[in-house]
C-alpha cells in the first residue's frame, strides 16, 4: 500500500483510532520496519522476552500495531468471524485491553517457557480476530477458542456444565443438547475405530470391493461397510442436529449482552469463561509456554499442538523427537501458515 493510500485510509477511519493515539501518531505513521524476527526455536531463558515485553509501553505499542494491521488490511467488506464492516465495530477499546492481558500473562508464565506476546496477538487473530462470542463448528468458544474439556483443564467454567442458577440462562431446554452431541461424536470416534480402513483408507476399501466385484466372487464384508456408512451418516446428522442446537443456545445466551458490562461480566463468570479475557488470554498464554516446554522451544510444533492437539505433533525419530513436528492436516498447516504472516505484520510495525 503506498504512501499516499495509507493516509487517505487513517484519516477515513482516524475515529477507530481516536482513543487509542493522539492526532500526531496518526498523521506521522512509523515507517514500517522490514523484518520482524521470528525463532522457529525459542529460546527457554526468558530474559531476552521479558526485558522488551516489561518495558513501559509495550502493551500500548503492541495495541497500535496491531489496530494498523487491521486498518490497513481490511478497508472494505466483512472482518472474519465479525461479518461486520470494521467501521462497526469498536476493535479500539477491545484490542488494548487484550494486549494488557496479552503482556500479564507472558509475564505470569515466563518461568514455564517465554512466549512471544506478539505471536500470541497473531495466534488470536487466526483463531477468533479478537471476537469475544465466537463459536466454531466444533463449539469452541471465546477470543482464545477453547473447547469445553481443554477450558476446564484450566479452571474455566463452561456453557455446558455452567453453574448459574436453573432459569437464569436463556433457552435452557436447548443444555441436555451438549451431552447429545458429545454422545454421538463419541460414537462416532467408536465406529471409526471399529472400521479403521472403511474410515480411514476408503479408496482401499473401494479397490477391494470392485475388484472381488469383478472377479465373480462378492466380498462378503461388502454388507458389512454399507451398514456402518449407514450407521455414520446417520450418527453425523444427529450430531449436526444437536451442534447446531448448541449455537443457537449461544447465540441466545449472548444475544444483547457485552463482556464490558459489569452485570453481563458477573453473569459470564457463571455461564462460561471463556468469553472473557483474564480467563481465556491466560489459559492461551499458558497452554502456549506449556506446548512450547514440550516441545523444545519449537513454536511452530507448538501452535499446532494448540490447534490440533499436542500429541498429533510428536515426533519419534532420534533428535526430532525433542522438537515434534508439524502434523499433515491441511487445516493445521493453513493455520500456523496465518499466524505466521499476522506475527510478522504486527512485529514488523511496533514502534
Amino acid at each position: 500500500m503506498n504512501t499516499q493510500r495509507r493516509s487517505l485510509l487513517k484519516a477515513a477511519l482516524a475515529p477507530l483510532l481516536l482513543p487509542l493515539f493522539c492526532g500526531d501518531a496518526l498523521a506521522k505513521a512509523p515507517p514500517l520496519s522490514e523484518i520482524s524476527e521470528v525463532r522457529i526455536i525459542q529460546t527457554k531463558d526468558p530474559a531476552r522476552v521479558l526485558e522488551r515485553v516489561g518495558a513501559p509501553g509495550f502493551a500500548h505499542s503492541m495495541a497500535q500495531a496491531t489496530l494498523t494491521f487491521v486498518i490497513e488490511s481490511y478497508p472494505k467488506g466483512n472482518l472474519p468471524v465479525w461479518k461486520k464492516p470494521l467501521s462497526e465495530i469498536d476493535l479500539h477499546s477491545r484490542i488494548p485491553e487484550i494486549c494488557t492481558h496479552v503482556v500479564q500473562g507472558v509475564l505470569r508464565h515466563a518461568a514455564i517457557y517465554p512466549v512471544d506476546p506478539c505471536w500470541i496477538m497473531g495466534q488470536m487473530m487466526a483463531e477468533s480476530f479478537f471476537y469475544e462470542f465466537a463459536v466454531s463448528s466444533a463449539l469452541a468458544v471465546g477470543p482464545c477458542q477453547f473447547i469445553a474439556p481443554t477450558a476446564r483443564g484450566y479452571g474455566m467454567v463452561c456453557a455446558d456444565e455452567h453453574g448459574q442458577p436453573a432459569g437464569f440462562a436463556r433457552r435452557d431446554d436447548l443444555e441436555p443438547e451438549f451431552k447429545q452431541a458429545a454422545t454421538y461424536r463419541e460414537q462416532m470416534r467408536t465406529l471409526r475405530r471399529e472400521q479403521p480402513d472403511l474410515f480411514g483408507s476408503p479408496a482401499k476399501v473401494l479397490r477391494t470391493v470392485l475388484n472381488a466385484q469383478a472377479a465373480g466372487t462378492p466380498l462378503a464384508a461388502a454388507g458389512t461397510y454399507a451398514l456402518a456408512l449407514d450407521r455414520m451418516d446417520l450418527l453425523q446428522a444427529r450430531y449436526t442436529s444437536a451442534r447446531d442446537n448448541c449455537r443457537l443456545y449461544f447465540s441466545e445466551n449472548f444475544k444483547d449482552r457485552s463482556i464490558f458490562s459489569p452485570q453481563d461480566a458477573a453473569f459470564f463468570e457463571k455461564f462460561d469463561q471463556r468469553v472473557l479475557y483474564p480467563h481465556a488470554i491466560n489459559a492461551m498464554v499458558k497452554m502456549m509456554a506449556e506446548n512450547m516446554r514440550a516441545r523444545g522451544g519449537n513454536i511452530l510444533a507448538a501452535t499446532a499442538g494448540y490447534n490440533a492437539g499436542l500429541g498429533n505433533t510428536d515426533a519419534k525419530d532420534g533428535v526430532y523427537t525433542a522438537y515434534g513436528r508439524l502434523p499433515n492436516f491441511a487445516e493445521t498447516v493453513e493455520y500456523v501458515s496465518r499466524i505466521l504472516v499476522n506475527h510478522h505484520e504486527i512485529a514488523r510495525r511496533i514502534v
